[in-house]
């Protein structure tokens, strides 16, 4: 089945709606109509009834004046048209009556004119002598005496309820021809405006449609109201902007990741090219074999990080979280690397204060501490320093590596913890260095909860400063 556009549900919820509501006022305005109707005729009832009573129609004892009908008709100027009145004694018997009231077909509800007797208080009836589409209505009104408050008879005047029953079918046909109308109009009108606040959501598609790898950079409109489609544009054009920079990295991370690999193989495969060439001595096809382990070697190393990075990424790399002593971890690295440090004339000092024990997972906080390190040695030249610093801050414990090597650019500074950059690219692949390094630094201490800062100047050195958080939960986490 073809799927309901968005325009043809708001539409139809606009006139489901309306037609309610439209449905619940017409219902109300029936009622009261017909309430309204009623309560005019009882009135009209009651002042008849009313006037009857002090006339000498109910003087006479018994109810027996002569000449009723002409009596009535003097009394009123004229005879009530479409009116009957008939007067009873006590006991509910006929005195009087008019002409056009048939006592067989009405009968007198005796039951009634007694209570009508004993309570004095006036009560109206409703009868169908004609069937249910012909009532009448009646009202008992009691005779009271002159003296006193003693009821002395009943007077009875009724009408017939059809001009009523007339004017509530009218109205209920006015209402079924009007409703279908409105909620037709309704509907035009509903399908016509959802169209309108719509027409900019389709310009969005249609817009988006045509967004493509090949145009990431494009963008939708805005909207100057700020409402909600101009909130929904800048939603989207948003999520544009961070999917065409993702793409960005995503493209850059392949380019290097290729040529990073592909420098290696092509050194491995000169100088197996130029070893097959002719007969060399059993030392130079140990110098080949072991030229081609160091490449080997390296895009191992630059495989593993890329298959770190790439399971951080997914979320699949657990973090075991224990009770970590940061000094006796930088006092066992530090000794191992005094001696990488020597072999480039680096001199290695360190100042480690007593502090609280970090929740980490101390794999990985080695990892980070070693990269710093190596880092440091790699981009230090011979005769410079490097300073290892642990002490205790307000936001936890610092860890600091500071050096007086070749130092970064500030521009560079914010790119640094991206994969495969380097501020000096030449120098960095002569050192050995792949570009991942920072970038696991910057994974591991976002996977410990801490902040890395960096300060620097071109040749005067860097410091970068890891801030660990000295609470935090002991459990195992996927990063």
């Amino acid at each position: 089945m073809r799927p309901v556009s968005i325009r043809v549900k708001l539409t139809a919820w606009y006139v489901l709606v309306f037609g309610v509501v439209l449905a619940c006022f017409c219902i109300s305005i029936y009622v009261m109509m017909e309430r309204k109707l009623l309560h005019s005729v009882d009135r009209r009832l009651q002042t008849m009834a009313e006037l009857i009573s002090k006339t000498e129609l109910c003087a006479v004892p018994n109810f027996l004046p002569p000449d009723f009908e002409r009596r009535l008709n003097r009394i009123f100027g004229t005879r009530p048209v479409g009116k009957f009145v008939r007067v009873l004694d006590l006991s509910g018997e006929i005195g009087s009556r008019t002409d056009n009231l048939d006592e067989d077909k009405i009968p007198v509800n005796k039951d009634l004119v007694r209570e009508v007797v004993t309570t004095g208080e006036i009560i109206y009836e409703t009868q169908y002598p004609l069937g249910p589409q012909v009532p009448i209505r009646f009202i008992n009104f009691p005779v009271k005496s002159f003296q006193g408050n003693k009821v002395r008879g009943v007077v009875q005047v009724g009408t017939s309820l059809e001009f009523v029953r007339e004017s509530m079918r009218n109205l209920l046909v006015v209402f079924l021809i009007l409703v279908p109308s409105l909620l037709f109009v309704a509907g035009v009108v509903g399908l016509f405006l959802a169209g309108k606040a719509l027409k900019p959501i389709r310009e969005i598609a249609r817009t988006a449609r045509h967004i493509t790898v090949n145009n990431l950079d494009e963008r939708i409109t805005v909207p100057v109201a700020r409402d909600d489609v101009g909130q929904l544009a800048s939603t989207i054009n948003g999520m544009l902007d961070r999917l065409s920079l993702s793409f960005q990295k995503i493209t850059q991370f392949t380019a290097d990741a290729s040529h990073e690999l592909r420098t290696p193989l092509t050194i491995m495969r000169g100088e197996l090219e130029i070893a097959l060439r002719g007969e060399r001595s059993a030392q130079d096809y140990l110098e080949t074999l072991g030229s081609s382990l160091e490449e080997v070697e390296r895009m191992s190393k630059i495989v593993n990080d890329l298959l770190l990075l790439s399971k951080s990424d997914m979320g699949q790399e657990v973090l075991h979280y224990d009770p970590v002593d940061l000094r006796s971890l930088l006092a066992n690295l530090i000794s191992n690397f005094k001696v990488l440090a020597d072999e480039h004339q680096i001199q290695l000092s360190s100042s480690l204060e007593e502090v609280e024990m970090v929740s980490g997972d101390q794999l990985r906080l080695r990892q980070l501490l070693v990269n710093l390190l190596t880092n440091a040695i790699r981009y230090t030249p011979a005769g410079g320093k490097i300073d290892l610093t642990l002490r205790r801050v307000d936001e936890g414990v610092e860890i600091a590596v500071a050096d007086t090597g070749i130092g970064i650019p500030a521009e560079d500074i914010p790119r640094i913890f991206d994969r495969f950059y380097r501020a000096d690219k030449a120098r960095s692949r002569q050192y050995g260095g792949s570009g991942l390094g920072l970038s696991i630094v910057k994974w591991i201490v976002d996977a410990h909860h801490g902040m890395i800062k960096v300060d620097s100047a071109v040749g005067e050195g860097s410091i970068f400063r890891v801030i660990l958080p000295i609470t935090r939960d002991n459990a195992a986490a996927f990063i």
